[in-house]
């Protein structure tokens, strides 16, 4: 199970059984969300040539640096005592075409905002704000065939869902660099007037319109009621499900910033440290209330749940608004444990049950940056007056926030990754844009971080990556 924006623990199997039977999580989704219209088929992004496909070695490597081997575009070693150091990557299955990954490569997990030093944070966040300037730049929007793109920037965190597909597989505190081109977004122009949420089968709308997708969003809005979010201009919006539906407004609970200068602030990186920590005290106390008890449960395990009254008392103890305490008491109707002997079968089964039946371990989130305007020379996407920050918990989704997302006035855009491979010709032109966006992160970062960013490297071949 994991509660609302909570620790997965028990996990739960359909209260009629079967996928055609009705779906027990229905009730947490307005109805609203059965009308909004969804694109999970139509955006294919390809896979890289295949010489430059992940290796065994590259698979299976322990470390962060060994897994990017091949990829690393530049390192930056950032100071602080902790050890930290980022890893500027070129991604092994892209989300886009045009697409980076700053990753954190230090030997051992530092999976969330409070894993790494301040330093590290705002290194992190002032690439985000640098990729935004430079796509914004008339030269290099002319140079790349920029105009009329999206960008997002998304960030997971995920550190105890160890034991299952998890929204952050690699447990490494990292920021997904994502640029759509105008071309990649073209399928979408149908997909307001295409399939519905409800047209779609159980298990495929519970990975993709997680039953905490409206629910949770309200559940992290009243954590953050009484948060000083710290940031000039930033303001806190009430959720508003009927916007989300129509494509106005990112899913999740939103925190909407005066423009993504922000970013470059301390500030900023103190807000998502800050933010971090209140999820990861509610998913303890969530824990708690479903379960007796506030521990995260060992790999392959899950607590018992509690007897339903003494859940229903333990909400009703909380500080939460009428709504989100209604709205657990029928997220703790929908929960079931998992029998020891169930979770054996589901560990050796495929990866479809596991997912549709397995909660996963709080807290699980994503993070997601974007402002809703197609970034032209009149219109530059850096000159975006509000930015939405978007919180998005999990219960059961494994899609993180790079790949489903609130994209181009469609309210859930399924990005579908490796679909066919890129030409030779196509990732050459994406290792230029990669290179020159690194160098230019380079020479602005040279205040923060000094000598520690390394000379940034060159894309070779397939055989050999960036040398």
């Amino acid at each position: 199970m994991r509660p609302a924006c909570g620790r997965g623990d028990p996990a739960l199997v359909e209260r009629c059984g079967g996928a055609a039977r009705p779906d027990p999580f229905a009730d947490l989704l307005p109805t609203a969300a059965w009308r909004m219209p969804v694109a999970w088929q139509q955006m294919a992004v390809p896979g890289p040539p295949p010489g430059f496909a992940l290796t065994h070695a590259e698979m299976n490597a322990a470390a962060p640096l060994a897994r990017f081997h091949r990829r690393t575009i530049a390192l930056l070693d950032c100071a602080g005592g902790n050890g930290d150091r980022l890893a500027l990557v070129d991604k092994a299955i892209p989300h886009a075409k045009l697409d980076l990954m700053l990753s954190e490569a230090s030997a051992r997990d530092k999976p969330g905002p409070c894993d790494v030093a301040p330093v590290t944070g705002r290194v992190l966040w002032r690439t985000g704000l640098e990729l935004v300037r430079f796509v914004s730049d008339p030269e290099v929007m002319a140079r790349f065939g920029l105009a009329g793109g999206l960008l997002h920037l998304a960030l997971n965190c995920d550190p105890n869902t160890r034991d299952r597909e998890s929204v952050q597989a690699a447990k490494q505190f990292h920021l997904h660099l994502l640029y759509w081109t105008a071309a990649e977004l073209a399928p979408l122009a149908a997909a307001r007037s295409g399939p519905r949420a409800a047209d779609h089968d159980v298990r495929t709308r519970r990975q993709l319109l997680d039953p905490l997708t409206f629910a949770g969003a309200r559940l992290v809005a009243a954590l953050l009621k009484d948060v000083d979010l710290g940031v000039a201009g930033a303001e806190l919006l009430d959720c508003d499900d009927a916007a989300v539906a129509a494509g106005t407004r990112p899913t999740g609970a939103v925190i909407r910033l005066p423009g993504w200068h922000v970013l470059g602030d301390a500030a900023f990186e103190d807000l998502i440290r800050r933010l971090h920590r209140r999820l990861d005290a509610a998913a303890g106390v969530l824990r708690e209330v479903f379960t007796g008890s506030a521990a995260v449960p060992a790999p392959w395990q899950r607590l018992p749940l509690r007897a339903r009254a003494d859940t229903m008392a333990a909400i009703a103890g909380l500080d939460l608004p009428a709504p989100v305490q209604d709205a657990l008491g029928r997220l703790a109707a929908a929960l079931r444990d998992l029998p020891a002997p169930v979770l054996a079968r589901l560990r050796a089964g495929p990866a479809e049950p596991r997912k549709h039946l397995m909660t996963l371990n709080a807290p699980s989130y994503s993070l997601n940056l974007h402002a809703p305007i197609r970034n032209t020379a009149a219109t530059p996407v850096a000159a975006a007056r509000e930015v939405f920050l978007s919180i998005q918990p999990k219960l059961f989704s494994g899609t993180g926030g790079a790949g489903l997302l609130w994209l181009d006035g469609v309210p859930s855009v399924r990005i579908r990754r490796g679909v066919g491979a890129f030409s030779h010709d196509d990732w050459r032109a994406r290792t230029d844009w990669q290179r020159a966006f690194a160098l230019h992160n380079a020479a602005a970062l040279e205040a923060l971080l000094g000598p520690g960013c390394e000379q940034v490297r060159r894309f070779a071949d397939c055989d050999r990556g960036w040398v």
